[in-house]
């Protein structure tokens, strides 16, 4: 009887935190919100698993419950590394579009199919999961900035249920660039997603580890000397290219693609890559077209005049050809034109310099 009473008022304690702190009703919060709630993986390393309650309660998954996405826990306490997410599930939020509860599946089994999927049960450690690239972001404050605060005011007049608006405002907010005004012109813009490099940053952060792709390249079978130095220098021969010099510039230059841009198909989920022999690809030779003339600000004509010669893989990635004469050209060229921009400039610094010292000296 005892240990019942005890039990009862537990399940009360810990469910009344729960809603007290105003998000989900299973109660993980209790130990997760305590911060330094470390573990030691299988690899002898420390993993921070505590949670601030706060930024929980104003993210994007702020109404879903834990064990909505962390579907294998079944017990309280869990067992260590049993808290695995499973983005495919049905949450019991309901989309307002469909009236019916969410879900990221459709994308999920893009995914699956891909070239990042299809191996991943094979290679987990290898293949990026969801959580790799996606994290649970902050929603964006409506009250913070004038130009919200106008769209929320006018979404008001006809939808009376202002939490609502606010929240659908955020939501929607928080995938584009707000503008900020000033005297009634619009001032600078506010970045609220990624942008092109640091998608090009967070790609690389794979396809730059040589070993891990050459992992890769074995799972897929490839064994092509020119083929795997084609995927094991992507990022290298990308960096040396215009799209990633406009990009590096400019990192809001819209007109200058990145990975996404020309790896995804243009009315895809942007999971859908695949590799170029795939049919489905968007780099394969019957979509390339397509693809480089995705949009008026890339290469419009593309499609139209049939240019496939210009719409070659070989024009976006620079990729080095063992013992050909053409690239040892260009890397020539390329160190020259380097060094003659340097001296060019130190030159003109030195004499700079030489001319202040002078005009000093006759001061003095």
């Amino acid at each position: 009887m005892k240990a019942f009473i005890l039990g009862l008022t537990g399940a009360i304690a810990i469910a009344g935190t729960a809603l007290g702190m105003g998000t989900t009703d299973d109660g993980c919060l209790v130990c997760h919100r305590l911060k330094g709630l470390s573990i030691v993986n299988k690899e002898n390393k420390v993993e921070d698993c505590s949670i601030s309650d706060a930024l929980f309660a104003h993210s994007v998954h702020r109404n879903v419950g834990c064990t909505e996405c962390h579907t294998d826990i079944e017990e309280y306490p869990h067992r260590p590394g049993s808290g695995k997410v499973n983005c495919a599930t049905q949450c019991h939020v309901i989309d307002p579009s469909t009236k019916k509860p969410f879900s990221h599946k459709k994308v999920y089994e893009t995914w699956k199919k891909s070239v990042h999927g299809k191996n991943y049960q094979k290679a987990p450690d290898i293949y990026p999961y969801c959580t790799y690239c996606h994290t649970n972001r902050l929603l964006i404050d409506v009250n913070k900035f004038e130009a919200l605060k106008m769209s929320f005011d006018r979404c008001s007049i006809c939808h009376q249920n202002k939490e609502w608006v606010k929240d659908r405002l955020s939501h929607v907010a928080s995938r584009e660039p707000i503008p900020i005004i000033k005297n009634g012109f619009t001032h600078q813009f506010i970045k609220t997603r990624r942008d092109g490099w640091e998608i090009v940053e967070l790609c690389a952060s794979c396809h730059e580890d040589k070993k891990k792709m050459e992992k890769a390249l074995d799972i897929e079978g490839i064994h092509n000397k020119f083929e795997r130095e084609h995927v094991l220098t992507a990022v290298e021969s990308y960096k040396v290219t215009m799209h990633a010099k406009m990009l590096y510039l400019d990192r809001n230059d819209t007109r200058a693609a990145d990975c996404l841009d020309c790896h995804t198909n243009k009315d895809g989920n942007f999971h859908d890559i695949f590799h170029k022999n795939d049919p489905r690809s968007s780099i394969n030779p019957k979509n390339i077209e397509l693809t480089c003339g995705r949009s008026t600000e890339c290469h419009p004509l593309a499609p139209k005049y049939h240019m496939k010669n210009f719409a070659t893989t070989k024009w976006v990635h620079m990729h080095p050809i063992p013992d050909s004469l053409g690239q040892k050209i260009v890397k020539i060229v390329e160190e020259f034109m380097f060094w003659l921009t340097t001296s060019t400039l130190l030159f003109a610094v030195t004499i700079v310099g030489l001319d202040l010292l002078k005009n000093l000296r006759r001061k003095h």
